[in-house]
């Protein structure tokens, strides 16, 4: 293309060139048509007799369709010239690629890929076939993708009471309070997954033309980012059976069938990706079950993930859930061209996902390839976690999706290692999870601009942005200091009053006293006068304490009790870590700026509601193999501290439960839930 005709095109229809052949797209339109003009000089093919430039001679167009995926050698960027020989199926021939200054494909990819690409793109397509070999290369997304699709064959089976009760405590009280030891759902439905289009006004700066479709998001800390949105819905009808409780002793589960059928079952997933480091900052998902009476049951609930740079817990999650998306085929090959028979390294699982290339066929009338993909750990440890993709030419995300998973710690192999062997023995329920089902596409809608992630902007905050000094942190002598000036009964007031008042308070007195602490507290500010309720460890023994406030210095002990077994933690003051005060972590998860959406939930003209309850509990790892494992994942090598706030309330017909969660050390958010169900 002449210079002539790129100054022709609008800078819109440059800056699309420019993402497709993976060139930067800053700059004024000079600059545009310079980059162009400087690539597609890199790239000339000439004749070996000859130092002129001259066409790629062909019979026509399907000559090319018919040639095999060229291989490349890269030699020393300093050398003048690069010689590579590439053979075909009814091609042979030598190319010389020209170079000056540096090389414009030091983008991670090689340049035999770009070549295929360049020679691709120019007949019109992103991948080819043909009669010896099928080969594949995905597209990108684009703002505006929108699939449709069907749900076929939905099965969830949970067996045993482990399994079982772990799903229905999960969301309690709900319409599975019913169900024991063994639960299945059937279903089926419809769903879509789609990137939203944003405008230039949804930017933190609209200068930012370049990142025209990406939207302003708030993450953990409050903070503003630039972030790719996308969403997933299902709506889909649900069949529930399983076992349930004896009538005559309620605790035992009997052998009578339980049955709930005709529910309706709809899911929103929201999703956004800070658009330079790509990663998972905040996410949104709601869940709607209706019965068939009408009783309604949902759940909303924010969740938190890091943003600057990757921690292996944010991978973990993330690749646990993708089966319950759509596949990104793109986000997982990118440019690499796919061949039958083509199997990942282990240095190109995705999240933990292996793959394996399948054979050619169609699928709704198109030419597609099948990929099966296979996560490895699980595999390993937990049984399997499988599913068969088909991608098809133009779009990045499948046009039909099997996915098959089965869960239980009893089929772990000898791949599985023994320290994540005991730790999954210690705390993975026991019993049986399955689920299964079919994404098919029934419409697939291409957006305009193309997705380009890894792009810097000047808002971007800075990671210490946001964040309360360090220096603020404190360490804990009996308690979490607290210091709060909106809550006249403060925590250091009812610790004052347990390590004051030996004859009211006894075993709490003489642990407060000593080498115990509080390692879980919540007040309650509800009633004419406010409590908090203390747990308390020491090295000998452990409980619980109700402290109630009727004026100063005047405390009562309104119930107290002992802690044993499994509800007595481990004595380990050596653990807590140090932490930002009660008072200053409440303030932030009361702000109206960092968190909008939580803010009218909690507040009231301003102050914190009245019936909603502060609170903070520390978990320090036990001496044993699994804390061994986090310790070596880094999630949690010391004890953790988290801050909370509880609120429930009833609107009508309708009861209402709120859980909001911050840790201690860092004033991250880590998110919050809210739960409706029939009063």
């Amino acid at each position: 293309m002449s210079e002539d005709e790129l100054s022709a095109m609008k800078v819109a229809e440059l800056k699309i060139r420019l993402k497709e052949m993976g060139l930067s797209t800053t700059g004024k339109k000079a600059d545009l048509i310079s980059r162009i003009l400087d690539a597609t000089e890199d790239v000339l093919i000439l004749d070996e007799d000859d130092d002129e430039p001259i066409t790629l001679v062909q019979e026509d167009e399907e000559e090319v369709m018919e040639a095999e995926v060229f291989e490349a050698e890269i030699l020393d960027e300093d050398d003048s010239e690069i010689t590579e020989e590439t053979t075909t199926s009814s091609i042979k021939m030598d190319v010389q690629v020209a170079t000056k200054g540096t090389a414009w494909y030091k983008d991670g990819t090689t340049i035999a890929t770009v070549l295929v690409v360049l020679l691709l793109f120019g007949v019109g397509g992103w991948w080819y076939l043909n009669s010896e070999a099928s080969v594949f290369q995905t597209a990108p997304s684009r703002y505006g993708d929108n699939l449709r699709f069907d749900v076929n064959d939905g099965l969830i089976q949970a067996d045993g009471d482990e399994m079982v009760a772990l799903l229905r405590d999960a969301i309690s009280p709900s319409a599975l309070d019913d169900v024991c030891e063994k639960l299945q759902i059937d279903f089926s439905g419809t769903g879509s997954a789609s990137i939203k289009d944003g405008s230039l006004q949804d930017l933190i700066d609209p200068m930012d033309t370049n990142l025209e479709g990406a939207v302003k998001a708030l993450d953990a800390y409050g903070r503003t980012w630039n972030a790719v949105e996308s969403s997933l819905e299902y709506d889909l009808a649900a069949d529930l059976s399983g076992n349930t409780w004896s009538a005559i002793n309620p605790e035992t589960c009997s052998s009578l069938e339980w049955l709930n059928r005709n529910n309706q079952l709809n899911i929103d997933i929201t999703q956004w990706h800070e658009i330079t480091e790509r990663g998972l900052m905040r996410s949104e998902t709601s869940l709607d079950f209706i019965d068939a009476e009408g009783q309604e049951y949902s759940a909303e609930a924010t969740t938190f993930d890091g943003v600057v740079g990757f921690d292996s817990a944010t991978d973990l999650i993330e690749g646990m859930l993708l089966p319950m998306h759509p596949v990104n085929i793109y986000d997982v090959f990118g440019l690499q061209i796919l061949e039958e028979g083509q199997k990942s390294k282990d240095n190109e699982d995705y999240q933990g996902w292996g793959w394996e290339v399948g054979s050619a066929t169609t699928i709704g009338g198109q030419d597609a390839i099948q990929i099966r993909m296979f996560h490895k750990q699980i595999g390993n440890c937990l049984g399997r976690a499988e599913m068969v993709i088909w991608a098809i030419p133009e779009q990045p995300l499948p046009a039909k999706q099997i996915v098959d998973i089965s869960i239980d710690k009893s089929q772990k192999n000898s791949g599985c290692s023994l320290l994540e062997s005991q730790a999954i023995d210690l705390t993975f329920p026991e019993g049986t999870f399955v689920t299964q089902y079919t994404l098919e596409q029934t419409e697939f809608k291409q957006g305009d601009d193309l997705l380009d992630w890894q792009q810097f902007y000047a808002t971007r905050p800075l990671s210490s942005d946001g964040k309360p000094s360090t220096s603020s942190l404190v360490a804990w002598t009996t308690h979490m200091p607290d210091d709060s000036s909106i809550r006249p009964f403060t925590l250091e007031k009812a610790v004052s009053c347990v390590i004051s008042d030996a004859d009211g308070f006894g075993a709490a007195h003489i642990a407060l006293n000593g080498d115990g602490y509080v390692f879980a507290a919540k007040d309650d500010r509800s009633g004419d006068s406010p409590i908090w309720n203390l747990s308390w460890v020491s090295s000998s023994e452990a409980g619980w304490v109700r402290v109630t406030w009727f004026s100063e210095g005047n405390c009562l002990n309104s119930g107290d009790g002992p802690l044993a077994g499994d509800d007595k933690p481990e004595h380990a003051r050596d653990k807590i870590p140090q932490t930002y005060k009660l008072a200053l972590l409440e303030n932030r998860m009361l702000s109206s700026d960092r968190y909008p959406d939580l803010h009218p939930q909690i507040t009231s003209n301003g102050e914190v509601r009245d019936d909603v309850q502060v609170g903070y509990a520390l978990v320090v790892p036990e001496d044993n193999a699994v804390s061994e494992w986090l310790d070596d994942l880094g999630f949690m090598p010391e004890g953790q501290v988290t801050v909370y706030l509880e609120r429930t309330w009833t609107e009508g017909n309708t009861e209402h439960s709120l859980r909001v969660g911050m840790d201690g050390e860092s004033a991250r958010m880590g998110g919050w839930i809210l739960t409706s169900t029939p009063a």
